[in-house]
């Protein structure tokens, strides 16, 4: 019976993929561009190749609850604050966009990059997004801080109230047209 069931469908591979994928590309992709229309080709192939894979391949996917997939919103909370400082860092780089390079005095000594923590307080055209950065890491810090039950207390979030439906679904398989299936 299990001789053409076909492999497991391990969902926490898939979603490494996807957070690896749009952290890779929100880390360097302000600097290197090219990265933006790579993640989505990468995307896009992924979400072919599962849809093929699922209907073909793959057994029954197994029923799983919410928690990956608010993991995985949880973890996607701090990509733009990556994205912002690690872009500010890369359009601050006075090497690449201001032409200045130190020589190198004797052997086995250390360039220097003339790219350092006191370029933080220089007024320069990167300075929104560092100041939108700062907000943001503000923002996300208060968050974590004034816990969901605080800010409940005072009016501030929808309420954590669960309703359990029951919707008489049939199981995928049963639903499908013979035609899909």
């Amino acid at each position: 019976m299990g001789l053409y069931a076909g492999p497991e469908y391990i969902i926490h591979f898939k979603y490494a993929n996807i957070l690896n994928v749009t952290y890779v590309t929100m880390t360097y992709g302000l600097g290197l561009p090219l990265l933006f229309p790579i993640a989505i080709l990468s995307y896009m192939i992924f979400w072919l190749v599962e849809r093929i894979q699922i209907a073909y391949t793959y057994r029954l996917p197994p029923k799983m609850d919410e928690r990956m997939t608010k993991n995985a919103m949880r973890l996607f909370n701090y990509v733009p604050i990556l994205f912002l400082f690690n872009g500010y860092w890369m359009l601050s780089n006075r090497q690449i966009f201001d032409n200045i390079v130190n020589k190198i005095e004797l052997q086995g000594m250390q360039m220097e990059s003339s790219h350092t923590w006191d370029t933080l307080r220089t007024l320069s055209v990167t300075s929104p997004i560092l100041l939108i950065c700062t907000f943001l890491v503000i923002i996300s810090s208060l968050r974590t801080i004034f816990s969901q039950p605080f800010m409940q207390k005072w009016g501030y979030t929808i309420s954590n109230t669960h309703f359990d439906v029951e919707e008489n679904l049939p199981d995928f398989f049963d639903a499908l047209k013979t035609s899909d299936k």
